[in-house]
């Protein structure tokens, strides 16, 4: 367990903080594009995330802030929890040029101090390619239940796991790999593709866990979370198949 997490810290603070310079420009140039319409950068997991205004939020492996800081401008409380501190860096120049304040932990979310945390938090938020980051599903989902208050939620909106054993293209799904496969996998972290071919070498190799949508959805559930709703979305490129999904559960109060 220790040492994903020590490989995906390495692979997530390497030049990290430039991607997000190249990818969603100077941090007060994105923070004037969230002023604008903060909503919209949440996309469909506001329908399931409900008025935030005035509630306590924790955004876990919340990255640079892209989500932390919409969340803030419509009135959460945000607290931000992820292991890379290039992340750390870019998301506080963000909330300050949206003259908005978030609370950023640099920390393991696997080794949080849950029983300084615990109840505290009306919504639980991951998003956008989380779950393989975690070697033990049951701990996190465990982690969740006590940081949430009594009544509170987690809505996890992710890429659907068939994805990683199918290819798609031209309207076609080619089988890739084996759905129930339980082994670790280095793999290129996620922005690697957005530097210079002969740039790529050099970056360090995260280390993922694909889970199965059945796994995710029972530790969950075993954790002591009643699920309100799976919702599975069309993939991209071809709507035949699932290339989303959002999870919604709470903690019974």
């Amino acid at each position: 367990m220790k040492s994903q997490s020590n490989a995906n810290k390495i692979a997530w603070s390497y030049r990290a903080y430039e991607h997000w310079l190249r990818y969603s420009g100077p941090p007060d140039q994105a923070a004037a594009r969230m002023r604008d319409d903060p909503a919209s950068f949440l996309r469909q997991d506001l329908s399931y995330l409900g008025n935030v205004e005035g509630k306590r939020v924790i955004n876990l492996l919340g990255s640079n802030g892209r989500k932390a800081v919409p969340l803030s401008l419509l009135g959460a409380d945000v607290t931000v929890i992820d292991i890379s501190p290039e992340g750390a860096r870019y998301a506080l120049e963000l909330a300050e040029a949206a003259a908005v304040h978030i609370n950023y932990l640099v920390a393991d979310v696997m080794e949080l101090p849950v029983q300084e945390l615990a109840n505290s938090f009306d919504l639980a938020y991951m998003e956008g390619g989380v779950f393989h980051y975690f070697a033990d599903l049951s701990h996190i989902a465990q982690i969740i239940h006590a940081i949430l208050s009594p009544g509170g939620r987690l809505v996890a909106s992710d890429f659907h796991p068939i994805g990683k054993c199918l290819s798609v293209g031209d309207g076609h799904v080619v089988s890739t790999g084996n759905y129930f496969d339980e082994q670790f996998h280095d793999s290129d972290v996620a922005f690697q593709r957005f530097f210079p071919d002969e740039e790529q070498s050099d970056f360090p190799k995260c280390q993922l866990r694909y889970w199965t949508l059945g796994e995710i959805v029972t530790a969950f559930a075993r954790a002591g979370l009643t699920i309100e709703q799976l919702v599975e979305l069309p993939h991209p490129q071809l709507a035949d198949i699932p290339g989303q999904f959002t999870l919604t559960a709470t903690k019974p109060g």
